[in-house]
């Protein structure tokens, strides 16, 4: 039989593990959460990665100069819980310095977002969030645009909903294991609601956002503002020159990727109106376009349960690829996703091939790459061990690999110290038969 000190240890662990996003780790004692927020050792670490090459955030600013300055943007995209303004500027500032960007600009540029006039998928002019720039250089022609995206706001509504839950008589009488569970049951709200009334509202944020990236450079963007994006605004340049990559985090992972399918169905829209065509000159540079996407604890497996599968799959090869028959229809060149996972992170999941090549859409043209790493530390009991499933799902943006490979990306180079990498095979090109013999 436990005694009392053990089943304090083990309940307040259990409370850990069935908390929800943002209280995950409640419970656990003091000693044993500061051991499990610890760094991992690097010879107890794991990391392995398993898929193709891709980009990094550095690859744009090879041969920047103050007369040939390069430009590189990032869209950060938070995942399930309210959130502040300014919530990835720890992950902006870690990967700056990586990225030997000493310099940041005193002023974040503010725009709140609104829903255009002749919005086709939410209400016109209505507010959908937050984004924010910042600007991040090194004094010889090298820059990263940061735009952070906050739609939280947007499902304060069903979490109101719930609120009452967590007063009254009912919460002051309900024990503290029953409490985790209800807190962890509670934070369900956002991807319960993004998959249904709400999920056209987070995308069109989503779609703002998008849209602003591709506005012009920096001091084209106003201080502060309350206006919506139009694609006839855009640059087409912008897209063409500049590399343009994606952070996400928890469920911003599919709310970035259902917008990048519906901005290649905008574009497909938009291109049989000849009314429409200026605002399309930006929307068809994508097509010839390398985007990588970085995935920080993903949940798309989860969140595509229920959900069909598009109606255009396992058909790449048609689409993507030098050679494919419908390149002109493709919606980018190539989209690298590269998944990030804690095996302890109770909330995210690997990507397989197959599930890239069912439940993605084709025009995609997607690639995935997984890294499993650990970025919370294990820490052993009596008779078990525990990692804090907090710092499991959260720690991503302090972990010396996952920003080594954020900005350098993944290519000829050796992956970051500690990591393994089994790229994929070639595929095989098939030879053409040899041409038939001419009768005579």
């Amino acid at each position: 039989m436990l005694q009392r000190p053990t089943q304090r240890i083990a309940a307040a662990l259990l409370s850990c593990l069935l908390a929800g996003c943002s209280s995950i780790g409640r419970g656990v004692t003091e000693a044993i959460m500061e051991k499990a927020e610890e760094k991992p050792a690097p010879e107890s670490s794991f990391c392995e990665i398993t898929g193709p090459a891709f980009a990094g955030l550095d690859a744009s600013f090879k041969g920047a100069s103050e007369i040939a300055p390069k430009t590189t943007r990032l869209v950060i995209v938070h995942g399930i819980g309210s959130q502040v303004l300014g919530y990835s500027e720890r992950q902006q500032r870690n990967l700056a310095l990586k990225l030997g960007l000493t310099q940041v600009d005193g002023t974040v540029k503010t725009i709140a977002l609104e829903s255009p006039p002749d919005a086709k998928t939410t209400p016109p002019n209505v507010p959908l969030g937050t984004l924010r720039i910042s600007r991040f250089t090194n004094g010889t022609g090298s820059e990263l645009l940061t735009f952070e995206l906050t739609y939280s706001e947007l499902l304060d509504p069903e979490r109101k909903a719930i609120a009452f839950d967590d007063y009254g008589a009912a919460a002051r009488e309900r024990a503290d294991l029953n409490k985790s569970l209800k807190t962890l049951i509670n934070s369900f709200t956002d991807p319960l609601a993004y998959n249904g009334t709400r999920g056209d509202l987070i995308r069109g944020s989503m779609l703002q956002a998008f849209c602003w990236v591709a506005r012009g450079g920096w001091s084209d963007y106003p201080n502060s503002t309350r206006e919506s994006c139009s694609w006839r605004d855009t640059q087409r340049n912008v897209i063409q020159t500049d590399d343009i990559l994606i952070s996400t985090h928890s469920l911003g992972s599919r709310v970035a990727l259902d917008t990048m399918q519906t901005l290649g169905q905008l574009s497909e829209a938009l291109g049989k109106d000849i009314k429409a065509r200026a605002a399309t000159q930006a929307l068809d540079s994508l097509r010839d376009k390398d985007i990588t996407f970085f995935m920080l604890a993903n949940q798309l497996p989860l969140l595509q349960s229920g959900e069909p599968p598009p109606a255009i799959a396992k058909q790449a090869d048609q689409y993507c690829g030098p050679a494919a028959p419908k390149l002109r229809d493709r919606w980018f060149k190539n989209l690298s996703i590269v998944a990030f996972s804690d095996p302890n992170d109770i909330l995210s999941y690997n990507i397989p091939q197959s599930f890239t090549d069912d439940f993605m859409d084709s025009r995609l043209c997607a690639k995935t790459t997984n890294v499993v790493v650990s970025v919370a530390k294990q820490v052993s009991l009596a008779v078990t061990s525990i990692a804090s499933p907090q710092v499991a799902h959260t720690a991503y943006d302090g972990d010396e690999r996952v920003l080594a490979l954020m900005t350098h990306g993944l290519g000829e180079d050796l992956p970051p110290p500690g990591c393994t990498w089994l790229k994929f095979a070639p595929t095989p090109v098939p030879t053409p038969p040899p041409p038939a013999a001419k009768k005579r």
